[in-house]
């Protein structure tokens, strides 16, 4: 729903912004933002790097901030440490004829086909070095689960832990990480998931959050505060990879599975010198979701 809304929102309102230079919208509520509309460094960080964008809100990320944006009558989001650095900027929902013939015709040929009315395309910018760089995340609802893909302008597939990107390979919102715990967590990715691309690091309350592609599809490592892998959640896996225990045990319980409203996940996770996992299931329910795990053999976990 909240896609509809901005399909059907966003051209009347971009009209509406096109006529001021530089516009910071203001709120009657300014506790909302806890004052960040009055710190003319954020604004400016804005403003300088994008003369024509209008600032629609700005929120607090951990040690850094977003900035939210309306340019050329097109959302964007851009990122700024705490120290008012660019991080990267994210352009939404771009022109799926704005994309570079070379990135068109590679995800074509890999045998793709896009949907303008379901499928996203958004262009990320990042500081490289004195220059910019920039790459392509092409998203398509499938059912049951999404697909996304990465490339570069010339086609090939961006990897997010190559040479060049910030924080020497990942975009990290929340502002530059000390070099041990970037190079631990790099280092624990490419040994338990070779073929992953490690696109964002971002801080958490208790450790780190690593963002993946694996094959098409998204997952989260997830570290302590010293970079240890807690666990991986692979999100909205196919009903038809459960194990027949679980899926057994599941419906013997009297559930029913949805595949266009409810979801399973898979975490994967450290078990003394091997690996386990178990099975989440959220059912989409009124008046409240209800969640089921499970064991690989069928036994409910609590």
């Amino acid at each position: 729903m909240k896609d509809l809304m901005k399909r059907i929102w966003k051209p009347g309102f971009g009209l509406l912004l096109l006529a001021a230079p530089v516009w910071v919208a203001c709120d009657d509520d300014d506790d909302k933002d806890n004052g960040l509309w009055g710190d003319a460094n954020i604004t400016q960080a804005a403003t300088t790097r994008y003369p024509g964008a209008q600032i629609t809100e700005i929120e607090r990320i951990p040690q850094g901030y977003e900035i939210q944006m309306w340019i050329n009558n097109g959302e964007a989001e851009m990122y700024i440490d705490g120290n008012y650095q660019w991080l990267y900027t994210e352009f939404e929902d771009i022109a799926w004829a704005s994309l570079p013939v070379a990135v068109t015709d590679a995800f074509t040929n890999a045998g793709n086909t896009f949907n303008p009315y379901e499928d996203d395309v958004d262009r990320i910018e990042y500081p490289n070095g004195n220059t910019t760089a920039e790459y392509y995340r092409i998203e398509l609802d499938r059912e049951p689960a999404d697909i996304v893909l990465l490339y570069n302008p010339d086609g090939s597939t961006y990897q997010g832990n190559g040479a060049g990107t910030p924080s020497g390979g990942i975009v990290t919102p929340g502002g530059e990480l000390d070099d041990t715990i970037r190079k631990t967590i790099t280092e624990a990715v490419n040994t338990r998931y070779p073929d992953a691309i490690l696109t964002e690091i971002d801080r958490e309350p208790n450790g780190y959050e690593a963002q993946l592609h694996i094959n098409g599809a998204e997952a989260d490592m997830h570290f302590d505060t010293n970079a240890q892998w807690l666990y991986t959640e692979f999100e909205d896996i196919l009903w038809t990879s459960l194990p027949a225990a679980v899926t057994t045990a599941f419906t013997n319980a009297g559930n029913t599975f949805n595949a266009y409203e409810d979801d399973v996940d898979r975490i994967e996770y450290p078990n003394g010198d091997t690996v386990a996992e178990y099975y989440r299931i959220e059912l989409d329910r009124e008046p409240v979701d209800i969640i089921l795990s499970y064991d690989p053999d069928g036994t409910p976990r609590t």
